[in-house]
């Protein structure tokens, strides 16, 4: 009996170590001096990347915040319990025109763009833009895995958490385009040998009618988590941690994989349009 004991009350003494831990691992991160201001302001200023979609030759579409993006933005912003506006950041990343709307805006969300922590923005290294990607190529091209395309244009979207890895493990050479599907419409066009993007993306591709002469190289593309996809506009070491947290829980509860899933039904719409000529590109 008493060794009965000691065996349920060591179980009980674990099970509360197991809950402490786990406290730890999602205890909330207290949102910064800088953080702290923009709650009490009631708005949160959001630059996202922007293009235009597949339209109509005669009837083009302006710029549009890319929904991926913008989905993390709503994600920031509620955990904030603030309002959210989203400034599409026009040009390329580090033109003038989108350093100067950088000024504009408190968080920059660019993918794994580089620029993110330019222009007096403060990086924060913390992924949300992760996930395996795929290679797709030309069926019964010469390409049979990643390293055959060493020295070989690979059609990339702008932001892509692959084209770090692209260049540096495939030794490839990233070719950098506006968005997903403009990268897909460079790839179809024969602008590169490859094309690289979110598994999920690359998967629904393939389910396409017009992409069955096209096939996934073997193995997955691993997403660049060092670079700095978030930037902020100011230097607060406390709201840096809150947004590292956050995107962490974003990770970790699903949200980034709804925000995967609902971005490859998007290029696939998109892809699906431009078949036929329906429609181009503005």
């Amino acid at each position: 009996m008493a060794r009965l004991r000691q065996y349920r009350w060591l179980a009980a003494l674990l099970a509360l170590a197991g809950i402490a831990a786990s406290y730890a691992v999602t205890r909330p991160v207290a949102p910064g001096p800088w953080l702290q201001a923009v709650q009490q302001r009631g708005t949160l200023v959001v630059g996202v990347r922007q293009y235009a979609r597949p339209a109509p030759p005669k009837a083009p579409t302006p710029p549009a915040p890319d929904n991926f993006d913008v989905a993390m933005a709503r994600y920031v912003a509620d955990r904030l319990g603030v309002t959210l506006q989203i400034t599409g950041l026009p040009g390329e990343p580090g033109s003038p025109a989108w350093q100067a709307a950088q000024r504009h805006v408190d968080v920059v969300l660019a993918g794994a763009s580089p620029t993110a922590g330019a222009d007096a923005m403060v990086p924060v290294a913390s992924a949300y833009a992760v996930g395996d990607g795929s290679l797709l190529v030309l069926r019964g091209s010469r390409y049979q895995r990643a390293a055959d395309l060493r020295g070989q244009p690979v059609c990339v979207g702008q932001g892509s958490a692959y084209a770090t890895r692209i260049a540096q493990d495939v030794h490839g050479v990233p070719k950098v385009y506006a968005s997903s599907i403009r990268a897909a419409t460079g790839f179809l066009a024969g602008e590169c040998q490859a094309l690289a993007d979110d598994a999920p993306v690359v998967a629904r591709l393939l389910t396409l009618q017009e992409w069955r002469f096209y096939r996934k190289l073997d193995g997955d593309l691993q997403a660049d988590t060092h670079a700095a996809q978030i930037g902020l506009h100011a230097a607060d070491p406390q709201s840096a941690a809150w947004f590292d947290h956050a995107s962490r829980d974003w990770r970790r509860d699903g949200a980034l994989q709804r925000a995967r899933d609902q971005r490859a039904g998007d290029v696939a719409y998109e892809a699906s349009q431009l078949q036929d000529g329906l429609v181009c590109h503005s």
